[in-house]
C-alpha cells in the first residue's frame, strides 16, 4: 500500500506540474510572440527613419532589437534583415533563397541597401514550481515575427486629394509648374501642438473643368459611398488599396468643401493627416458621378487651417503670413489663389498601416507593418 501510494502521489505532482507548467508556458509563449513582435518592430522603424532621410546605421537598428527584447524579457535572439515581403536578405541584398548565402544579421555591421524589414526570432528561458520535482527546472518559449516598412498603401484618409504637379487653379492664368520633388518636406513638431520646422505651404483645391470630365468637383474623395464627405472627414474609413496607381471615385457635389474644412478646422489642425496623391494636374477622368482620380501614393500633410470661399480669390488661399503659425505663406499656384485650399505643412510621417513596394517619394507616409 505504501508502495502504491508513493506512485500516485509522484502521478499526482506529475499531473499538478503539466497542468501548471503548461498554462505558464502558454503564457510565457504569449509573451515571448508579444516580445518578438515589438523587437521587429522596433528595428523596422528605424528602417523607415533611414528611408525617411535620416541617417540610421546597422548599430541604431541592433540597438533598437536589443533594447526591446530586453524590456521584453527576451533571453536570446538572432534578427536578419528582410525586403518589403519578408524574404530574407544577405548581405548584398540578394535574395537568400536565391544567392545561397547567409543572411544579413542585424548587427553584422552593415544594413543592405534595399533592407525594409527586420526578421526576429527570439527566446525566453523561464523557470518552473512543481515542474522542478520531476526534473524540469526550466523551459524555453520562442517566437518569430517579421515587421516591414516602405510606401503606405492603407489607412484612415480625409477625403481630399493633393495633385503631385501644381501647374493650374490660378485665376489669371499665370502659373508656375510645382512637382512632388520641389517640394520641402518639414521636421515635424517637436512638442504637442506646436508647429513644424520647414515651408508652410498652400495646398489649392481647385474646380476640375478639365479635358477628362467630372467638371465640377473640388478635389473631395468619394472613399465611401454609403458616407457623406463630412461622415468620412469625422470618421475616416479604413482603405486599403495592394498597390499604386489606383482609380477612387470623386465626390462630385459642391457641398463637400464647406462642410470639411469646418470639421478640419475644429477638429485637426495641428494634426498630421493621410491625403492621397493624384499624379499630374489632378483632372478625374469620367463624367459626372462616374469620374475617378488615379491615386499615385499618400502624402503626410501637418494642417495649419483649411478654407473654402464663394470667392474665386479666396483671401486665405493667396498668401502673405498664417494668422495661426506666424510664418510665411507659400503659394505654389501662383497667380491669384483660388476659391479652397488646404494649409499647411508636407512631413515625413510615420504611421502603422499596411505598406507597398514602391519607392517612398518626397514627402509621402511611411508606414511600419507587422507580418507575420
Amino acid at each position: 500500500m505504501l508502495a502504491i501510494g508513493a506512485l500516485v502521489i509522484i502521478a499526482l505532482i506529475a499531473m499538478s506540474g503539466l497542468l501548471l507548467e503548461g498554462g505558464n508556458a502558454f503564457a510565457q509563449q504569449r509573451a515571448t510572440q508579444n516580445g518578438a513582435d515589438a523587437a521587429a518592430n522596433g528595428g523596422a522603424v528605424v528602417l523607415a527613419e533611414r528611408l525617411g532621410g535620416a541617417t540610421r546605421t546597422d548599430t541604431d537598428v541592433f540597438n533598437s532589437v536589443k533594447s526591446i527584447a530586453d524590456s521584453n524579457g527576451i533571453t536570446t535572439f538572432v534578427a536578419d534583415y528582410t525586403d518589403v515581403q519578408g524574404r530574407l536578405l544577405d548581405s548584398s541584398g540578394a535574395l537568400v533563397s536565391s544567392s545561397g548565402n547567409p543572411p544579413a544579421v542585424v548587427g553584422g555591421g552593415s544594413i543592405p541597401a534595399n533592407a525594409q524589414g527586420v526578421a526576429v526570432k527570439g527566446t525566453k528561458t523561464f523557470g518552473t514550481t512543481i515542474g522542478r520535482a520531476i526534473g524540469f527546472s526550466t523551459f524555453n518559449a520562442t517566437a518569430d515575427a517579421t515587421a516591414v516598412t516602405g510606401q503606405v498603401v492603407g489607412g484612415a484618409f480625409l477625403p481630399v486629394i493633393f495633385p503631385v504637379s501644381i501647374s493650374g487653379c490660378s485665376q489669371n492664368g499665370t502659373t508656375t509648374p510645382f512637382t512632388q520633388s520641389m517640394w520641402d518636406t518639414s521636421d515635424p513638431p517637436t512638442t504637442v501642438g506646436g508647429y513644424p520646422n520647414g515651408t508652410e505651404y498652400i495646398v489649392p483645391l481647385c474646380k476640375t473643368n478639365g479635358p477628362g470630365g467630372g467638371g465640377g468637383s473640388f478635389q473631395i474623395l468619394d472613399l465611401d459611398p454609403s458616407l457623406t464627405c463630412l461622415q468620412e472627414t469625422q470618421n475616416p474609413p479604413l482603405i486599403e488599396w495592394d498597390t499604386f496607381p489606383v482609380d477612387v471615385p470623386v465626390d462630385n457635389g459642391n457641398n463637400c468643401a464647406k462642410p470639411i474644412a469646418d470639421e478640419v478646422n475644429a477638429n485637426l489642425r495641428l494634426k498630421p493627416v493621410m491625403i492621397p496623391l493624384c499624379d499630374n494636374a489632378c483632372v478625374p477622368s469620367g463624367n459626372g458621378s462616374n469620374a475617378v482620380y488615379h491615386v499615385t501614393g499618400v502624402a503626410a500633410f501637418y494642417i495649419d487651417y483649411m478654407s473654402d470661399s464663394n470667392n474665386p480669390n479666396n483671401s486665405a488661399c493667396l498668401g502673405g503670413t498664417s494668422p495661426n503659425s506666424g510664418q510665411p505663406l507659400t503659394n505654389i499656384i501662383g497667380g491669384n489663389g483660388s476659391s479652397s485650399c488646404v494649409v499647411g505643412w508636407f512631413i515625413q510621417y510615420i504611421t502603422a498601416g499596411p505598406v507597398g513596394s514602391g519607392s517612398v517619394d518626397n514627402a509621402e507616409a511611411i508606414g511600419v507593418q507587422l507580418i507575420r
